[in-house]
């Protein structure tokens, strides 16, 4: 017995490993009749063999299952290997039928028709109830391709495996499991998409009960099935639900998790986190799909989601709906998707309204913000931004904020206005009738020319701050400055600004009607600051009063850089240029009222300033020293210790031992105080008319040449003088008591003149 039971396994063990190599070409003709009954379509068979280890039953290969031509002409299916097992029970009444059906490397084409139908629904309703006439389907690691009418779409699902199963009660069990894939992508990295259920067609109507489920993907890849524009997120989503009801009219219900939801060049943090339950329904007849996602009852977020045409043509949009949504949450949100906010921000206040995102108009929408206060800890000054309310309008993905008063602490207050989106960028305006300039570090906003430069002050206009992707932000705007107190490197004192009109043009600055002082010295004017231009800083000062004193203090930082005591010791050099002084560039003009020089009083007007570094310039130099008249220019050197000058020019109309003098030469000298008088060197010539030079004795003329030696030492040469009807000639000096010796000559007689302590005598 056992010999036989193993000899009977043997024989069937041959069989199996035979039959595939047995030729069963005579059955085709039957195997496509009984496929056509089972499936109500046409269909070709290419090979066939016998199968015995999955069957009893056939391997079918290049079969071709044809399109209801309600459908379409393209066939339904292609497949590679079919294998069909048969069905016992037809046997015995001499009918060849299948019970199940595997399709290998298949191909299979959806199709939705004209009229709305689908062709599984075709396939599905045409075959009846009873058992024995539909085969069970099975399919693995396929491809189904979606058309509509005769137009393919991009949308495919991938490694498909689908499981159709006819129950004796007339309904059929679906599974199916499938990556979604387009056509217009290459590389994808999406998860993959879950069905189960039953399709249940009693009655001659159609309705569904299925298990859906989306494995985690990531969220980008999810976006892009439906808009293939880039989506500068990553994330990762799953969903199931349950889908029941009719094809057209589908209840969807079930939940939506999102995690680790971040902007993609966002390497680090935690992303958002949402999980969420979702209602909906889904009209696979109309292609459209409307799902809500809403958390708690009290929750102030709901989400609505739509899609239509989405196989297709696909097109969606989104909603989201806030209710009293906590401001701080929102912060927190945005920085978890990448949003530069400062780290010490710190929001207060709700935000309620709708925004909505469509293919055809990007973001748009309204929220109203309510009670709002926010604060930059870290800013200098800043204090807290408080606003009753305010409106952003969301038109085109572009935000704008309407005009909103605010106000800074507890006395002052600013409008502000403006917009943002992603190809513009940021365009902000700030108005203010009174504000801080310390206070200007609560709106969080890079610093505001000159305003930047003073700890006190305030000003009233308005200044715009606009910002533009892969450029540097720039101010322009118009306001007036008050009491303001400004450190200008080179001043020993602080510029303390009274009023100024302020006029900035991006990087360009202008600053008119200037009330200003340094030390004691009190001035007004008008500055410019070009950063294209060669010498960047440009202005015009006029100053009543000051004295000489004053200005060479004020300007000590720039004349004058001592060095530490080794350094002078060891007589080291000059110390270094500043930065500041090395880059300094500037042309301005400068006029001084009265200028009091060691108890002279002089007057200079519009001296043109020419500073490049270490060297500065005052070209045409003119003004007045008394009745005189005084032109000429002035170098001076900053590239040592102490700044050394030169003066080249002339002095007209000097009033002299009552008659007038002209002198024309040059004059250097360096140090300051009275190290400047006691180098003073320089050389000349004068010419002189009706001077009494001492008692007695008048000259009609004087000419001739004049050398300073150092502090009041200085003597003459070339002397020529005219008395009366002779003329003389010789040389002169000063003397250690003041008085003013002329050495003279006549035809061999010799002259001595003094004027000062000594008397005048004639030899």
């Amino acid at each position: 017995m056992k010999r036989a039971i193993v000899l009977l396994l043997a024989l069937i063990l041959v069989a199996g490993l035979g039959a595939p190599y047995v030729d069963a070409d005579f059955m085709r003709p039957r195997i496509e009749r009984a496929l056509e009954r089972g499936l109500a379509r046409k269909v070709e068979v290419g090979k066939v063999y016998f199968n015995l280890f999955t069957g009893p039953g056939f391997a079918v290969e290049d079969v071709t299952i044809y399109e209801d031509p309600r459908a379409g002409i393209e066939p339904f299916a292609y497949v590679g290997l079919l294998e069909a097992r048969v069905r016992l029970t037809g046997l015995l009444a001499h009918r060849l039928e299948f019970s199940s059906l595997r399709l290998d490397e298949a191909s299979i084409n959806l199709v939705k028709t004209g009229e709305g139908p689908w062709n599984f629904q075709f396939l599905l309703s045409s075959a009846p109830a009873a058992e024995g006439a539909m085969p069970a389907i099975r399919m693995r690691g396929g491809r189904v391709n979606f058309k509509f009418g005769d137009t393919k779409s991009v949308f495919y699902f991938s490694d498909a495996d689908f499981d159709v199963t006819p129950e004796e009660n007339g309904s059929v069990e679906l599974r199916f499991s499938g990556a979604p894939s387009r056509t217009d992508r290459a590389a994808q990295n999406f998860g993959h998409f879950f069905v189960r259920g039953q399709w249940d067609r009693k009655g001659g109507r159609q309705a569904l009960d299925m298990r859906v489920e989306l494995e985690r993907s990531p969220v980008e890849e999810v976006a892009r099935l439906l808009d293939q524009r880039a989506f500068n997120v990553h994330g990762v989503v799953a969903f199931q639900a349950r889908l029941a009801g009719p094809p057209s009219e589908l209840g969807v219900e079930g939940e939506i998790q999102l995690s680790e939801v971040r902007r993609a060049d966002l390497l680090s943090g935690r992303g958002v986190a949402l999980s969420a339950p979702v209602k909906g329904t889904l009209d696979l007849r109309g292609e459209r799909l409307e799902l809500s996602l809403a958390g708690a009852a009290d929750s102030p977020v709901a989400l609505k989601f739509r899609s239509w045409d989405f196989l297709s043509r696909p097109q969606w949009d989104a909603e989201a709906s806030l209710e009293k949504l906590p401001l701080a949450s929102l912060l927190t949100a945005a920085r978890q998707m990448g949003a530069a906010l400062p780290e010490k921000l710190r929001a207060e206040g709700t935000a309620s309204g709708a925004v909505r995102y469509s293919e055809a108009e990007g973001v748009s929408g309204r929220v109203e913000i309510r009670n709002a206060a926010l604060a930059l800890t870290d800013a200098p000054g800043a204090g807290r931004l408080l606003a009753e309310s305010a409106s952003l309008a969301i038109s085109s993905g572009a935000v704008s904020l309407e005009s909103t008063p605010v106000q800074i602490g507890e006395n002052e207050s600013a409008g502000i206005e403006g917009g943002f989106s992603p190809s513009a960028g940021l365009d902000l305006r700030i108005a203010t009738r009174g504000l801080s300039a310390a206070d200007l570090g609560s709106f969080g906003l890079p610093s505001i020319p000159l305003l930047e430069q003073t700890p006190q002050g305030s000003w009233r206009g308005f200044v715009r701050y606009r910002w533009m992707p892969g450029s540097a932000g720039e101010w322009s705007g118009e306001y007036e400055l008050q009491n303001a107190r400004i450190t200008v490197p080179g001043l020993a004192d602080p510029l303390r600004i009274q009023s100024a009109l302020v006029v900035l043009n991006g990087p360009r600055l202008a600053v008119s009607r200037l009330r200003a002082r340094a030390g004691d010295i009190a001035f007004t004017g008008e500055y410019r600051w070009d950063p294209g231009a060669i010498r960047p800083h440009k202005f015009k000062l006029d100053i009543p009063a000051a004295a000489a004193e004053e200005i060479e203090r004020l300007l000590a930082p720039a004349l004058i850089r001592e060095r530490g005591f080794l350094a002078r010791t060891l007589r080291l050099g000059s110390a270094p240029l500043p930065e500041w002084l090395e880059s300094r560039r500037a042309d301005g003009a400068i006029s001084i009222e009265d200028l009091a020089v060691a108890g002279t009083h002089v007057s200079i007007r519009n001296a043109r300033l020419l500073w490049d570094g270490a060297q500065a310039r005052l070209a045409r130099l003119a003004g007045q020293i008394g009745g005189a008249r005084l032109n000429g220019e002035v170098t001076i050197d900053l590239s040592g210790r102490a700044p050394r000058y030169r003066f080249a020019g002339k002095l007209e109309g000097l009033a002299y031992k009552g008659g007038e003098m002209d002198l024309e030469g040059s004059l250097e000298a360096g140090g300051a105080g009275a190290d400047l008088l006691r180098s003073a060197q320089g050389e000349g010539h004068f010419k002189a008319t009706s001077i009494a030079f001492s008692p007695g004795t008048e000259f009609r003329k004087v000419s001739g040449c004049l050398q300073l030696l150092g502090g009041l030492r200085w003597k003459i040469s070339d002397l020529e003088v005219v008395q009366g009807s002779e003329t003389l000639s010789g040389s002169g000096a000063a003397q250690p008591d003041g008085s003013v010796v002329l050495e003279l000559s006549d035809r061999g007689r010799q002259i001595r003149y003094t004027s000062g302590p000594a008397p005048a005598t004639s030899q």
